[in-house]
């Protein structure tokens, strides 16, 4: 007698999920966006030539990489979920 109203209200739910999902992969990716930049300034001041400092410049730059990458895969899960169907 009353499944309709069921089906709407999970329909509801999982539509819900979905922007909660999509909102925090956006955070996610933002977070990762702004740590990418802020090392890239590291990376860049630290650009010097003494062996201690080089390599600490590599480790940025590879911490910087590895962050592109995470925010490369937070991209690509955001745009899955706002994909997905529902029904």
């Amino acid at each position: 007698m009353y499944s309709f109203a069921l089906a709407q209200t999970g329909a509801a739910e999982s539509l819900w999920a979905k922007a909660q999902a999509v909102a925090a992969l956006g955070t996610a990716v933002d977070a990762l966006d702004d740590v990418r930049a802020s090392l890239a300034v590291l990376a860049s001041d630290t650009d010097w030539h003494s062996d201690g400092v080089r390599a600490m410049q590599e480790s940025l730059d590879d911490l910087r990489a590895s962050t592109r990458v995470e925010a490369s895969e937070a991209r690509s899960r955001e745009s899955e979920v706002e994909r997905a169907d529902l029904s």
